[in-house]
């Protein structure tokens, strides 16, 4: 069986009186607690624009190693390509100096062998120059890309933080609101009502749609329609605990 809490209002002000300071506060508190929630996404907002941002910055940073690697392959190249042809310049000048043939010969094989080695390196050479300059481009893209995430991501940041004042301001404003409607409700009634607030994210007090709570949606009996039609009593749902009004 369904059983009915309620209450019978002590003092001057009707349940009817009561009910609508009820319904004006609990649509303060609504907007309220709508404006802590979107406060409290703001820093999980601006934390995705940051990290957006160091994504972009880490491309910058993998390409520019990318492009640090094959300039130091490259001077590496360059180092044994310049030791390889004074080698040769080396030997070409001893070629006058020698007595024998054998000396000679063997001279020669060694240059011969020096200069298929710098071919080989020029080879490389010309490959990693493809590569830096491959890499050069990847910089300076990945830099453009930067640039433009950071100018979108700064704007984006810039509205966030506009968007935080004007929702701290609303929420002054109707912390201001709620403290003209407080002494409309007597402090028992105030009490509970708070207790169930922080209980159901915000929402204490709610309409009955149809036959049904307009908090959990559980059927209303008969007599419970009626109670709250009547408005001598505040009428509390079974399951939720929420107040229950009749939306005029």
């Amino acid at each position: 069986m369904f059983l009915l809490q309620k209450r019978r209002m002590k003092g001057t002000m009707s349940v009817a009186e009561l009910l609508l300071n009820l319904i004006e506060l609990q649509a303060v508190d609504k907007e309220i607690f709508d404006c802590k929630r979107q406060l409290e996404e703001v820093p999980t907002k601006l934390k995705g624009l940051d990290l957006e941002l160091e994504t972009a910055n880490s491309n910058v940073k993998k390409k520019e190693v990318e492009l640090k690697s094959f300039q130091l392959k490259r001077k590496e190249k360059e180092i044994d390509l310049e030791t390889k042809e004074n080698s040769i310049k080396k030997y070409q000048a001893q070629l006058y100096q020698v007595k024998t043939n054998n000396e000679y010969t063997a001279l020669e094989k060694e240059i011969a062998g020096l200069k298929a080695d710098k071919s080989i390196l020029e080879e490389e050479i010309l490959g990693i120059f493809d590569g830096v300059e491959a890499a050069e481009k990847g910089v300076n893209e990945a830099r453009k890309v930067s640039a433009e995430d950071k100018k979108r991501i700064d704007a984006e940041k810039s509205k966030v933080e506009t968007a935080k004042k004007e929702i701290e301001a609303k929420l002054a404003e109707f912390r201001e609101k709620r403290k003209t409607i407080i002494p409309l409700v007597d402090k028992e009634t105030l009490s509970r009502y708070e207790r169930i607030l922080n209980n159901k994210d915000g929402v204490a007090f709610v309409p009955v749609k149809g036959d049904n709570c307009g908090g959990c949606f559980v059927h209303l009996p008969p007599q419970v329609i009626n109670e709250i039609r009547m408005k001598e009593e505040i009428v509390y749902c079974e399951r939720c605990a929420r107040m229950l009004f009749m939306e005029e």
